[in-house]
């Protein structure tokens, strides 16, 4: 990780102006959940002690595009609507022919108020890529160890390293090949979800800046990417559907569920008998197995649960045996549609090849991770 951008505010005080007309483009971003409604967040930003008027009534994850101002010293202060005491202030110099961002933090309970600043120019990336640059500005715990998340794709994988990353770290602008991406917030073991936006495309040529926002009280968590705008986001998959499902419906028929938060995925097993009372075993999986062309399985490509819903596929297994030379043969008999209303209450939707849909209601046995 680079050094902290209270850092980077440190080093801008540093930088001396002697060009007449000089100009520097500055971003003025609002991340401070400090009040829990969105008009309860609003501020006015004056500049050198003068009110800008694209300032006004700035809300909770709402930015400007670049301004011009010339370079200098300047004193930016921030007030919270019908209030003339700034809530925060900050002295920053801004130097010809750079680019800045200037963005409030804090939810003034858990962490301080305050105003930071990244610099944001950098190099042009190579054809095909874009820059990205990823920001801790959510603060959720007044621990600094406590908010410390990983940055990952859909499938767990962590990205540019970024792990263990404490509220008001930032990555520095890293090169990506430009595409979709399906990334997330999670705890630094990837084993719980903090935030989960829908994929998104990064075009080439681009410079993004990922911020996470919100402290899960006043304002909830969420990703604003600059300057792109507020990202839409899945519910985060967690542990507590995990357990043993009764069905209600079929005497002794049910399901283990477990889902993988890292991997937005649930596997588990569909237990029931048949005519003659014998039991059957089946395994379902939200991630569509593929065949690697020697005869195994695997995902190559997880997902397909939210945290409320999951479709998956259905298998037999067939075969194996105690020697290592026993075949065990997985076969794809149907999909089972779940649906979970809290972590005590669910449906299934069971479509076995060739036969009628059955639709049965669910009961969790042991809700070892509901706090319902």
């Amino acid at each position: 990780m680079n050094k902290t951008t209270a850092a980077i505010s440190t080093v801008l005080l540093m930088f001396g102006s002697t060009t007449a007309f000089a100009q520097a483009k500055v971003a003025v971003a609002h991340f401070a959940p400090f009040a829990d409604t969105l008009m309860g967040t609003a501020v006015n930003i004056s500049i050198n002690g003068a009110p800008v008027e694209a300032l006004q009534g700035v809300e909770f994850k709402q930015f400007t595009p670049y301004l011009d101002l010339a370079e200098g010293d300047y004193l930016i202060e921030v007030f919270p609507v019908g209030s003339e005491t700034a809530a925060i202030s900050g002295n920053f110099s801004l130097t010809d022919g750079m680019s800045y961002t200037v963005y409030a933090a804090g939810d003034g309970t858990k962490q301080m108020l305050e105003l930071r600043a990244l610099v944001d120019d950098t190099t042009t990336p190579t054809d095909g890529n874009l820059n990205i640059r990823v920001v801790h500005a959510a603060p959720f715990a007044a621990d600094l160890a406590a908010t410390e998340v990983s940055i990952r794709t859909a499938d767990g994988m962590v990205v540019n390293n970024l792990t263990n990353v404490p509220y008001n770290a930032q990555s520095g602008f890293f090169e990506v090949p430009a595409g979709t991406y399906d990334l997330k917030v999670a705890s630094p073991d990837g084993s719980v979800n903090y935030i989960d936006p829908l994929p998104a495309a990064l075009p080439a040529g681009a410079n993004v800046t990922i911020y996470a926002v919100g402290d899960g009280m006043n304002q909830s968590l969420g990703i604003v990417a600059f300057p792109v705008g507020e990202l839409p986001l899945r519910n985060p998959v967690d542990n507590s559907t995990n357990g043993t499902w009764e069905i209600i419906e079929g005497s002794g028929t049910g399901f283990v569920f477990q889902p993988i938060p890292a991997q937005n995925r649930a596997i588990g097993q569909w237990y029931t008998y048949d005519a003659d009372g014998n039991p059957i075993f089946l395994t379902f999986d939200s991630c569509q197995l593929m065949d690697d062309g020697m005869g195994n399985s695997e995902c190559s490509n997880p997902g397909g649960f939210d945290g409320e819903m999951a479709t998956t596929d259905l298998y037999l297994n067939t075969g194996g045996g105690p020697s290592e030379d026993d075949v065990v043969t997985t076969t794809k008999v149907g999909e089972i549609d779940f649906e979970f209303v809290g972590c005590l209450a669910g449906m299934a939707t069971v479509r076995m090849d060739g036969e009628m849909d059955q639709v049965y209601s669910a009961a969790n046995l042991t809700a070892a991770f509901c706090s319902e």
